[in-house]
């Protein structure tokens, strides 16, 4: 059975957060994302629909440090063979303090950020998987296009619901894999128009042996301000590969029929206030 969890990563980043110099709270802005999805595992021709609701906030502090956080709260229309015993409800957060290290140029700079990261309870049997992860970015922007890498080196930790595993001989002992890690990430960016822009991304991450996850990000933005001031129409893809390697027995079948997913979102986002 899926078992829910307290999200302490969010908790964590206040924590962290607090020790720059804060800039006030009227400053921050913040933004609600409502919309719907579909969770793919191809390998088990699944697809499970469902609607979700998220927050999210930005500021800058007085001493030029930006910070994000965003939390989403999905619901499954839970019609999926994967996991009868699914929980229809999942969370997502991610938190980045960021701040310029060196202009290089006028176009180029690197910069420093740290990242948290947190995904509980997916109809994908990933039961709950943190990320903490600093490092630093190198940015090229001009124009309408902006294009970058980051190197990143921090905690991974990723658990696998017990459900499919014990039918197949794993104990619960067995399903959970925490070590520090490397990742690197290409980026870019693109604004076809002062209205619509897409986000591409490539990121891997590994322990030093062998690599432990692989995410591919696509997301086009379409600004719908003539309808809702300052909002916009998202459509998000996220590819997400898994290693499991390190879970498996060569005594016993794989810990999981499958080790991919893909997650697409339709959401419109405005702002708060």
């Amino acid at each position: 059975m899926h078992r829910c969890h307290l999200n302490v990563l969010p908790h964590l980043f206040i924590i962290l957060s607090s020790l720059f110099l804060p800039s006030s709270a009227q400053a921050a802005q913040w933004r609600m994302m409502v919309g719907g999805h579909d969770f793919i595992v191809d390998q088990a021709n699944s697809h499970t629909l469902g609607s979700g609701i998220g927050i999210s906030f930005a500021d800058t502090t007085e001493s030029d440090i930006s910070l994000f956080g965003r939390f989403n709260t999905y619901f499954d229309f839970d019609i999926d063979e994967l996991d009868p015993d699914h929980i229809p409800i999942w969370f997502q957060s991610d938190f980045v303090a960021e701040g310029e290290l060196v202009r290089l140029t006028e176009t180029a700079s690197i910069s420093w950020f740290v990242e948290a990261f947190d995904k509980r309870n997916t109809v994908s049997s990933v039961e709950q998987q943190q990320k903490l992860m600093p490092g630093f970015d190198f940015s090229f922007n001009v124009q309408r296009y902006k294009v970058g890498t980051k190197a990143s080196a921090g905690y991974y930790a990723l658990e696998i619901d017990d459900d499919v595993p014990k039918s197949r001989g794993y104990s619960r002992g067995d399903l959970r894999n925490s070590t520090s890690a490397l990742s690197l990430q290409l980026y870019a960016t693109v604004a076809f128009s002062e209205k619509a822009g897409v986000n591409l991304s490539a990121q891997q991450w590994h322990d030093g042996d062998d690599w432990l996850e692989n995410q591919y990000h696509l997301k086009l933005n379409y600004d719908v301000a003539d309808w809702i001031a300052d909002s916009l129409f998202v459509i998000n893809i996220i590819h997400t590969e898994y290693n499991l390697d390190s879970y498996n027995d060569p005594q016993k079948l794989s810990i999981l029929p499958w080790d991919r997913d893909t997650f697409v979102r339709v959401f419109l986002e405005y702002p708060l206030n």
